[in-house]
Order: C-alpha cells, then structure tokens, then sequence
C-alpha cells in the first residue's frame, strides 16, 4: 500500500515556514521586527548609542543596488536589478571629529553562507570603508581599521 503524506491535511492550515537558521522573527524595543533575537538584541545596542549621542540616523534594513561606474544597474542573469538589504545604516562619531556612513550587517557563522559571503564582498568593492560586520562567533570586521584583539 502506498501512503501519500501531504505537508497539511486538506482544509488545514499549512505549518509555519521554518527558517533555514532556526531564527525567529523577533520585534526589537521600537517595535520593529528583525531576523532573529540576536539582531533584535543589536537594534536595542544601537538605539542606545543614538540615544547617548555616539551614533545617528539610524536606519534599519537599508537597500542597496549596486551599479557600474557610469551609473548602470548592474543585473542578475534573470535581469533583477543586483541588490543588497543590510541590517542597518547609521553615522558614526569618529575619533577625527566627523561623522562617518556606517553599514552594519549583523551575521552569526552559520548565516555567513556562501551567497552571503559574495553579497559583502560586492558591497566591499562598490562602498569601501563602510561596511561593519557584527555578530556572534564572528570578530568585528570593519573596512576602516584594526580587528578587534589585532595586534596584540
């Protein structure tokens, strides 16, 4: 006898998608929801550097799209525009005095895939010295100085 199993029984409502990381879309303190309680975790650290004047304009989930040097879209082969979605944007006080544009993207090792690899090196390369990668089991990795622990 052959059994047919069905993802849900007909009139049924289909389970939740899973997260292929096992994350939970999680609200952070202002209300908005994030991939996973860890980013939840890091917009609350960030509202507090807002709040304490050592960061500003926060921004979460900017989009990117990435373009050649005369101003062209770059496409994917189905013709998508290329783009790219970090995990927030904000100005940073710096030691000089200024501001400076930071793109955070917060990774654990087991989001660090392939794809992910290759969307950070492309923003690397068309926006240097502003992308800062953050998370856990991952050093701090900014364009624009030491590693955390280098050197020493």
């Amino acid at each position: 006898m052959m059994v047919i199993r069905l993802p849900h029984m007909p009139g049924e409502e289909p389970a939740p998608r899973q997260n292929k990381f096992r994350a939970r879309r999680t609200p952070c303190n202002q209300g908005h929801t994030h991939a996973s309680a860890a980013e939840a975790g890091r917009c609350n650290d960030l509202t507090l550097l807002q709040r304490g004047g050592h960061i500003r304009n926060l921004e979460q989930q900017p989009k990117f799209t990435f373009t050649d040097s005369d101003g062209r879209q770059i496409k994917q082969l189905s013709g998508q525009p290329m783009r790219y979605t970090a995990d927030f944007r904000y100005d940073e006080a710096g030691n000089d005095g200024e501001w400076h544009d930071v793109v955070e993207d917060f990774k654990s090792l087991a989001t660090m895939t392939e794809a992910a690899t290759l969307r950070l090196a492309l923003f690397k390369h068309y926006h240097p010295g502003k992308l800062k990668i953050v998370g856990r089991g991952i050093a701090a990795r900014g364009t624009g100085g030491r590693r955390k622990g280098a050197g020493r």
